[in-house]
C-alpha cells in the first residue's frame, strides 16, 4: 500500500514538468525547503555527514545515525522526502532491512551507488565495484519494497576513474536489473551533458556549484530530458560559508553588527520555525481548562 508522499512523487515526477528537489541535511533545512515553496527535498549523505560529525564525506556516518536524522526530516515536513544511502550500508541483506524500514517511517525513495564499501565522496577520488555486484544490490532493493511507488535510483560514480562511455553503459545496465530512475555522478564537459541527453531512459541530474552543471537552469535540464534535478551542495556550502564569515568578524572586531545583514530577525526565526503552531495550541488547551 502506499503512502501518500509516494503518491505524490509518482504524480510530480510524471507531470512533465522537471521535479526541482534543493538537497537537505536536517529538519529544518527540510522544513524550509518545503516553506519556501519546493515540492520534494532530497537528504545529502555528504551534508548530514558534515552537519552531524563535522567531518567530510568518508563513510563514517552509521546506519543508525542516519535513520534518526531522516526520522526528523520526516517530522518537520509534509513533502517526498528522497535519501542518499550510499553503497546500501554494507551488503544485499543491510539493503534489504534498509529499504523495509526506510518504506515504513515514509521515506519515499532512495539512491544507491557503485562504489566500494565504506564509500566516500566521489570528488574525493573513489573506487567501484562491478556493474554485476551493483546490478545485485539494485535487485536486493526490488526485491525488498513492498510499494511499487517506492523509487529506486541507482547512481554511478565511475566515470571518473573508468571513463563517461563506461558511466553509460552501466547506467543502462543498471535501469534493466530493475532501478527506476538512473544518475551518473560528474559529468565533465557540455559534451558529457549532450551525451546524457541522449540517453532515453528515465534520470535525474545534480546541480554542483563549480562544475559544468551550474550552466543550466532546470528548464535546461527538462528540455534534455531530465526528470528530477538536485542541489546537493548548495544550502550546506552557504551554511559553511556563512558562518565562517560571521565568526571571523566577531573574532577580529568583538562585534556582529558588520554581518547583520546575514541574520534573520528575531521575528523572522520564530516565523521560520514555526513558533505560532505551537503557542496556539498550547493556547487553546489552556482556553478550554477553563471551561471544564
Amino acid at each position: 500500500m502506499s503512502n501518500a508522499r509516494n503518491v505524490r512523487l509518482r504524480e510530480l515526477l510524471h507531470s512533465g514538468k522537471i521535479l526541482v528537489a534543493p538537497c537537505c541535511h536536517d529538519a529544518l533545512s527540510a522544513s524550509l525547503i518545503e516553506q519556501s515553496g519546493f515540492e520534494a527535498t532530497f537528504v545529502s549523505g555528504a551534508a548530514a555527514t558534515n552537519t552531524s560529525i563535522g567531518i567530510s564525506d568518508v563513510g563514517l556516518l552509521s546506519y543508525g545515525e542516519y535513520r534518526g536524522i531522516f526520522q526528523n526530516i520526516l517530522n518537520a515536513t509534509s513533502i517526498p522526502v528522497l535519501v542518499d544511502v550510499d553503497t546500501g550500508y554494507g551488503g544485499l541483506l543491510p539493503i534489504m532491512r534498509m529499504v523495509e524500514e526506510y518504506e515504513a517511517m515514509g521515506i519515499s525513495g532512495i539512491q544507491m551507488e557503485d562504489q566500494v564499501f565504506p564509500k566516500r565522496c566521489a570528488f574525493f577520488g573513489v573506487s567501484v565495484v562491478t556493474a554485476e555486484e551493483m546490478c545485485q544490490r539494485i535487485q536486493a532493493a526490488c526485491r525488498a519494497r513492498r510499494d511499487p511507488n517506492f523509487l529506486i535510483i541507482a547512481r554511478t560514480d565511475c566515470a571518473k576513474s573508468l571513463g563517461f562511455e563506461e558511466a553509460l553503459r552501466r547506467v543502462r545496465q543498471y535501469y534493466q536489473a530493475g532501478a527506476d530512475m538512473v544518475f551518473t555522478s560528474m559529468p565533465p564537459t557540455a559534451e558529457a551533458m549532450e551525451q546524457l541527453r541522449a540517453l532515453e531512459i528515465p534520470k535525474c541530474v545534480s546541480v554542483v556549484e563549480g562544475t559544468v552543471t551550474e550552466n543550466y537552469s532546470p528548464m535546461d535540464f527538462q528540455e534534455m530530458g531530465f526528470s528530477l534535478v538536485k542541489y546537493p551542495q548548495t544550502l550546506i556550502r552557504a551554511i559553511i560559508k556563512t558562518q565562517i564569515e560571521v565568526l571571523k568578524t566577531l573574532y577580529e572586531t568583538g562585534k556582529t553588527t558588520a554581518c547583520r545583514d546575514l541574520l534573520c530577525s528575531q521575528q523572522e526565526r520564530a516565523e521560520w520555525t514555526k513558533l505560532k503552531k505551537y503557542t496556539d495550541f498550547e493556547m487553546s488547551l489552556q482556553e478550554e481548562s477553563f471551561l471544564v
